[in-house]
């Protein structure tokens, strides 16, 4: 079940970085920019889908 949670956070991650950084460059976040914040958490997003899909077949 975390497996699949993490795989879950991890897609999220990546839809909502790429919706920012397609669609809101320009717009800003406290003292962050749409762009930059939209591409960190697509980066975020799949090493944390890397890292659960890693830890799921080593656990088979």
């Amino acid at each position: 079940m975390q497996i699949r949670l993490a795989t879950i956070f991890g897609v999220l991650l990546v839809v909502g970085g790429a919706a920012l950084w397609l669609f809101a460059r320009d717009t800003e976040f406290f003292w962050f920019r749409g762009g930059p914040l939209g591409a960190v958490l697509v980066v975020v997003g799949v090493i944390d889908i890397v890292s659960a899909r890693r830890t799921d077949r080593r656990g088979l």
